[in-house]
Order: structure tokens, then sequence, then C-alpha cells
């Protein structure tokens, strides 16, 4: 998976569409591997496609037939005692609940020598145990996560990173209902491979995507009002544990990609519990990150999610995340006039840097409604200008410019004509007047470098005009 020279974690591009390919041997993201698998609950009697055929009695085990399967494909000394030791406890179900501590103990052990000829089916059995024993399991669990977590870390072949990550997505699939309603163990045990320990970039984005099965499970209407602010709030405040350090870039990115990822369906789509998870980013701004809010790393996440999501969906399918997006905004310019709209002024260059964000990503080409972003950005720079005292300050100054300004810039540049023309005064009025002219000229320079057609059209008379008016300053 490729990955830059800094750490960051950068996505493979997607492969062309065309004719399905015939490989049996192929990568796929957790989504994709997960979404191919049966509905499956570790609370109730589950099917696997595998034993459809079979007896679904109560003597039925994954764990035994597991052992069964890989007897015949893996004939390493070493699996070959695993089975001499754990085959006479496994007969039948009950007898593997009966000596569950011994068969995880025995399980555990083979584990913890690593070794590469026989870890494939001891994963793959660890996962077949947890989904024989469901709820029973929860008390492994931790000691299962951190020793999968321990040899996806230590490895360097790309194939048992793959299996470790493989027997994870099994696990999180069987135990989701017992995890969801609080991340925060499991979080906290995958935080390593996330990148707050030195890691691997694409070690990173392999545990970002198992992770987002989870979080996309804790945004689901059951969850979503407790476990996910639950866990977002608390990978916020586990990254800011770490700023300033070395390691705090590739964790920053391990976190951005985990959200993505929980926001993203099959396809080209946003899954049912993105425009829920997006939003519970947004409400996690506080008060420290709206003091510099051109600088804010809560807010470069937020941004950097939104990015990612631009470029998997298309103008239908991102729509529900702009509704998101033009609901902030509008909540933000009417919190304005409230008695505490000092706390929340900062919010409008968070929704016009977001606002930015959506026109720029693709050119604009995830938009389906020019008009409400339009009208939205109007809004937000007549509220700022009609704000004047509140957007003074050096710690605003900077956001004057690359959340509002230049957001701007990009909504103008890449929205239709049509679209943009009644919106074209409303706009040039805020821009020219304080506290958004110091920058105007810049916007101008901006423009007219991107955009010279587009900048002669709708900018250079209120440029002459500008420059006339203030020749005696200049």
């Amino acid at each position: 998976m490729p990955t830059s020279s800094s750490g960051r974690i950068v996505k493979a591009q997607k492969v062309k569409k065309g004719t399905p390919h015939q490989k049996n041997h192929r990568w796929e993201s957790f989504s994709t591997k997960i979404s191919k698998l049966n509905s499956l609950d570790p609370i109730r009697r589950v099917r696997r496609h595998d034993i459809d055929a079979e007896d679904l009695s109560a003597n039925t085990s994954y764990f035994r037939l597991g052992l069964e399967k890989w007897k015949e494909l893996n004939i390493s000394d070493g699996f070959v005692t695993f089975c001499q030791e754990v085959l006479p406890m496994s007969d039948s179900l009950p007898q593997i609940l009966h000596f569950e501590d011994k068969i995880i103990k025995t399980l555990f052990s083979y584990m913890e020598k690593r070794e590469q000829e026989y870890l494939q089916p001891l994963l793959e059995l660890l996962a077949d145990f947890a989904h024989d024993l469901g709820t029973r399991f929860e008390r492994h669990y931790g000691k299962a996560l951190e020793l999968i977590a321990s040899i996806a870390a230590s490895q360097q072949d790309v194939e048992v990173v793959e299996w470790s990550f493989t027997c994870l997505t099994f696990m999180f699939k069987y135990l989701s209902k017992l995890l969801v309603p609080d991340l925060r163990a499991t979080f906290n045990l995958m935080a390593s491979l996330l990148g707050k320990q030195r890691q691997q970039p694409h070690i990173a984005r392999f545990a970002a995507e198992a992770m987002s099965f989870l979080v996309k499970k804790a945004g689901v209407p059951a969850h979503r009002q407790n476990a996910l602010p639950l866990i977002v709030q608390h990978a916020k405040l586990d990254l800011q544990s770490i700023f300033g350090t070395k390691q705090f870039e590739l964790y920053y990115h391990g976190l951005m990609t985990m959200f993505a990822e929980a926001m993203k369906g099959n396809g080209l789509t946003v899954h049912s519990s993105g425009p829920a998870i997006f939003k519970s980013l947004i409400l996690l701004v506080d008060e420290e990150d709206l003091k510099s809010p051109a600088t804010s790393v809560w807010i470069d996440i937020i941004c950097g999610v939104l990015t990612s999501i631009l470029h998997h969906t298309d103008s239908d399918t991102f729509k529900d995340v702009l509704e998101v997006i033009l609901a902030n905004s509008e909540a933000t310019e009417d919190s304005i006039a409230l008695p505490a709209r000092n706390r929340r002024f900062g919010q409008l260059f968070l929704s016009a840097r977001m606002l930015g964000t959506v026109a720029g990503v693709r050119k604009g080409t995830r938009v389906g409604d020019w008009s409400a972003v339009l009208n939205s950005m109007s809004d937000i720079l007549s509220t700022v200008s009609a704000n004047v005292p509140m957007a003074q300050g050096n710690e605003l100054d900077l956001a004057l410019w690359k959340p509002l300004t230049l957001s701007a810039a990009f909504i103008l540049q890449y929205s239709p004509m049509d679209a943009t023309i009644p919106f074209i005064s409303a706009f040039m009025d805020s821009l020219t007047k304080d506290p958004l002219a110091k920058w105007f000229l810049t916007f101008c320079s901006y423009f007219s470098y991107a955009e010279p057609e587009r900048f002669n059209s709708i900018v250079l008379t209120y440029f002459q005009r500008h420059v006339v008016s203030n020749l005696f300053y200049l």
C-alpha cells in the first residue's frame, strides 16, 4: 500500500470500472470483507456460508470444523502438535465449552511463538473459537486483541499482517454487540497500531479500517446518542495527549482514516451511520479549537475526513453529508444573536472552511445543490461583516483568510455561473468591507491566477473600484 515519506497514510487508487476480476487472491478493504459475510450475531444462533449444509445442532462447532479443515491443509510440525493437544478436547461444542480455558491457553501459547508456517490457521481458529463462545469469549477478548496487535506490529511480512487483521475483522463482527456500547477499552488496545506508537503506515491503515467497523456500528440509531460521542471524545482526548511528539502525525492520520472509513459504504455510497458520525465530529469542536480555527488539529481532522468522503462519493450519495454541513452553518448563524455569541462566532469559520472544502475538492463535482451552498456562504460572509468587533484579533486574522476568504474564492471559482450570478453582489459587498477588506487583494491575486476568465467576468469591476477607493492608502 503506498505511503508518503512523511508517514502519512495514502489510500491506493481505485481500479477503473469494467469486467469483474477473476483473481482468487486479491486485497480487499475491511468494509468489503465484512459486506461479503452473512449476517452474524454473537448473541443468538448464527449460520455461516461454509457450514450451511451441515447439521446445526447443539454439537456443531466452528472451532472443530476449522481444526478438521486445517489439519488437512497444514502439516507443519508445530501445527500437528497443536492439533494433538486440542483435538481430544474439541469433539463437540459442549466439550469445547467445558475445556474452554485449556483450549484458549494452548491457542495463545502457540500464537506467542509467532511461527509463520502455522500462524494463519491459529488466527483463523481463534476467530472460530470466539464465534463458538459468543458472550463467553468476553473475558478472553483483551488478551486476544493484545496478542493479535503485537503479532501485526512485529511482523514485516504483509501476509501475516493481513491474516492478523482478518482475524480482527471476524472477531469484531462476532462480538460487535458486546463491544459497541463502550469502545474505549478496544480503542486503547488498538491505539498503538493506529500510530500512537512507532508503526508502519500500512499497519496504521489496517488498524484504522478494522476499528472503523466498530465506529460505524456505534453510529447506528440504537447507539449514536451514547456510544458514538463516547468514542469520538475519547479519540480526540487521546490525540491531544501526544500533541508535539514524533508519533503525532501518524496517529493523526490514523484517526482521520478511521472516521473516514467508518462513514463510507459500499461502492460510492455513504453508510447510513455516516452523517451521524460526521455530525459527532463537528459537535466535539470546543472553545479551544475555535480560538485559532485556521490551525486547530481537530478542525483539520474534520476537513480531512470530509475530503476523503468527497473523493469516495458522487453528487447523489454525498447529499446527506452536505445537509449536515448546511444545517450546522444555519444553526451557527442563528446562534450569533444569542448572549453566548462570542463562543459560537468561531463556528462560522468552521462552516466556511467545510463549504470551501466541498467546493474545492474535485472541483465541486460532488455538489448537487449549488444554490444552497452559495446562499449559506453568503450568509456567513454577511454575518462576519455585521459583527466586525468579534472578528478582530490576532488569533482570528489568519482565519479570515484561510477558512473564510479562500473558501469564498473556491465557491465562486467552481460554482455554475447561472447559480452564481444572483449571489455575486452579496459576496463582493462583504469581501470589500471590513474585516475582510484587508484580504481582498490577496483574494483577487489568487482568483485571477486560478480562473482568469471568471475573474474578469465576476471580480474585475469590484477590484477596480476597490483600488480607486483605496488609492490614497496604497
